[in-house]
């Protein structure tokens, strides 16, 4: 088993308590650089992991299936943890990872602890609002749309699906005992507390 573990955007107390215990519970914790390591020590004994910034393509691979297989060999006899700044489903160095053990170690099983990511964090500390829709992006270009509110999700579908979007998922009242995850055929209507996420295939 291994968990991805958000820490948060680096303040200790906006770590989740699900978060932590997580960290607890995990047999080897594993960090991609010091503070995450800081964040991650009052509960764990983490290992830091190298994955150095440099553009030589071959050579990141190279470190990516070598990091890829130290944690899966953890995570293929017990509980291993991947901790990350922020979230790590969002812009993460854990998404990359999960990527290349799902192909290198596809039997290992894997879930996610969400956390305070960069979005909440800056409306936060710059004292805004974000009321409206707004854009993120590293400058890539956009392979996903997420759809709040969205009580007529297959409607909602069509016209996702005219801007070349072909994958969908929908989400209600997600991470509480009433959550359900739709994929596939999509309903007319939905709850005021659903969300669709719709991706173009790769």
């Amino acid at each position: 088993m291994l968990i991805g573990i958000s820490l948060g955007p680096g303040d200790p107390e906006l770590m989740t308590f699900k978060a932590a215990a997580a960290l607890k519970r995990c047999d080897c914790v594993f960090v991609p650089g010091e503070m995450a390591a800081e964040l991650a020590r009052p509960y764990s004994v983490p290992q830091i992991l190298e994955f150095p910034m440099i553009e030589d393509k071959d050579e990141l691979e190279r470190i990516w299936q070598k990091n890829a297989d130290t944690v899966a060999a953890s995570a293929a006899g017990g509980t291993a943890g991947f901790a990350c700044i922020g979230d790590v489903n969002t812009f993460s160095t854990f998404s990359h990872l999960k990527r290349v053990i799902g192909r290198s170690h596809p039997k290992i099983e894997v879930e996610t602890v969400p956390g305070v990511g960069v979005v909440p964090a800056l409306a936060a500390r710059f004292g805004v609002a974000l009321e409206k829709s707004f854009e993120v992006s590293d400058g890539s270009p956009v392979e996903s749309v997420i759809r709040m509110k969205a009580t007529r999700p297959r409607k909602l579908a069509e016209e996702l699906r005219s801007r070349g979007f072909d994958e969908f998922i929908l989400g209600t009242r997600l991470c509480t005992p009433q959550e359900k995850i739709i994929r596939g055929e999509l309903p007319e209507r939905s709850d005021y507390f659903s969300v669709l996420l719709a991706r173009r295939r790769r």
